[in-house]
């Protein structure tokens, strides 16, 4: 019955969104945590704001040795409680510390969860944050950073200081609301350039360090564990507007940012029902991109419902909707049962900016599930982390500039329990570029691959096949 009900309100959704899609009006948001815009925070945004359903602290370093190696160092902090109609009940609180050698490619990994309140310690009106022995702590815009990775033996001392201004995710398109299913609202904002100096000790030998670093800070009203849930009528109320908002401003950058293909697409899969693809993306000329794609519908490729914050000096942010992606390489996450993508192309216009990426990953992917943070997960799902490097071109007008750089790309996917991987694929190429019809269906329940393809022109060509997989 409650699969039934979940069905019921995405395909609901669904429908509400597509009726609305065209309408340019604006919904109001009562949200208590409307009101803030632009690129400012204050000591109250960077501290903790309990009694809530879910907060959040992480840095992610890109790191030079001084004997010349590249390593990246992250770490999470976060906690989560369970929400009922008589308020917040006790919860989780965990602290992962992660490592990765970029000539290698191997990551290391050390997760830490206490039951909260617990271990975890935070502070309003100041970044002071600890689990144990790691913590980040200080105040816009300087931090300092200290994390063991008892397990393998790597401490990682850091001083960083923010070149940057924060921007609010989601500042244009919602007024900085970010729904969480259909349970609530959140807000998140993110620092993408901070610059860092400081020592890695790898197996008793210490390393001074230079870099760059991204610093995020999300706080939630909602129960992080259950977002199919609806506890509140009025916030799920709350999450639908922004849902509804969110959605007519990224049909409208599409519908004015679109270049003209020819072709129709439509790609889904049960995979993207619900969860993100959140990445920090550095480039050696310092240009940088916070892209998060929140993965619904189950939309997977193509015109993604996804937003990329492209800054060229961490000042100035342009916020992004017009988006194509192109997966290239995929990896099939057998406990998950998903599909996740190793390596892809993304491309991404408004007026006369466009940016053309290509990412390819060069380390390990990580897994992390549901089950390992809380047992009272109501959802299975699964986190994958991953790093690489990305080539491509930032385009205005007739200004071409080179782009290389590195990313970090966490996946996290919501999974319904009763369905394994589906998959459809739909592209339809029309004049002047041809004229053809291909459609792909892959089920794993029946362990069939389906293909029809029908192309009159340029030449006359028809393919049709069903096979195991």
């Amino acid at each position: 019955m409650k699969y039934k009900k979940l069905v019921f309100v995405i395909i609901l959704l669904f429908i509400s969104l597509s009726l609305i899609s065209s309408i340019e009006g604006k919904f109001q948001l009562d949200s208590p945590i409307s009101g803030f815009v632009g690129n400012n925070i204050k000591p109250e945004d960077e501290g903790d704001h309990f009694p809530c359903g879910w907060e959040l602290w992480c840095i992610h370093a890109k790191l030079v040795l001084n004997n010349g190696a590249h390593w990246d160092a992250a770490s999470c902090f976060t906690y989560f409680v369970n929400r009922t109609r008589k308020g917040y009940t006790d919860g989780t609180g965990y602290c992962r510390v992660r490592h990765w050698n970029r000539q290698t490619g191997k990551f290391y990994d050390d997760f830490q969860r206490d039951t909260y309140p617990g271990i975890i310690k935070t502070e309003k009106n100041k970044v002071n944050v600890t689990y144990n022995k790691n913590y980040i702590r200080g105040l816009y815009p300087n931090y300092v950073y200290h994390c063991e990775d008892e397990t393998n033996n790597i401490i990682t001392n850091l001083v960083m200081k923010a070149n940057c201004s924060a921007y609010w995710l989601y500042n244009e398109s919602t007024g900085g609301v970010l729904p969480w299913g259909i349970n609530g609202v959140g807000k998140a904002y993110f620092l993408p350039i901070l610059d860092v100096t400081g020592n890695i000790t790898i197996n008793g030998t210490k390393y001074n360090v230079t870099g760059i670093a991204y610093h995020e800070h999300d706080i939630g009203y909602f129960d992080f564990s259950k977002p199919y849930k609806s506890v509140f009528i009025r916030d799920t109320l709350k999450s639908i507007k922004a849902i509804i908002k969110r959605h007519i401003w990224w049909k409208k950058q599409v519908r004015q940012n679109k270049p003209r293909d020819h072709t129709f697409s439509i790609h889904l899969s049960n995979d993207y029902l619900y969860g993100w693809d959140w990445g920090w993306i550095i480039f050696e000329n310092n240009f940088n991109i916070v892209m998060f794609n929140p993965t619904f519908f189950g939309v997977y490729k193509g015109n993604v419902p996804a937003f990329i914050y492209f800054t060229k000096d961490g000042k100035d942010y342009t916020e992004i909707g017009c988006l194509k992606k192109v997966i290239t390489k995929e990896i099939y996450i057998e406990r998950a049962g998903v599909y996740v993508p190793l390596e892809f192309e993304l491309h991404a216009y408004r007026g006369e900016k466009e940016l053309h990426l290509s990412f390819v990953i060069t380390t390990e992917i990580t897994e992390l599930y549901s089950e390992d943070f809380a047992s009272y997960y109501s959802q299975h799902g699964g986190t994958f982390f991953e790093c690489g490097n990305v080539t491509g071109y930032y385009k205005e007008g007739k200004k071409n500039i080179s782009l290389n750089g590195f990313y970090q790309l966490d996946q996290t996917r919501w999974l319904p329990k009763f369905k394994k991987h589906r998959k459809f694929d739909l592209d339809l190429i029309l004049p002047p570029k041809g004229l053809s019809l291909e459609v792909k269906k892959v089920n794993h329940r029946f362990g069939l691959e389906r293909y029809l393809k029908l192309q009159l022109r340029p030449k006359l060509d028809i393919e049709f096949y069903i096979k195991k997989i």
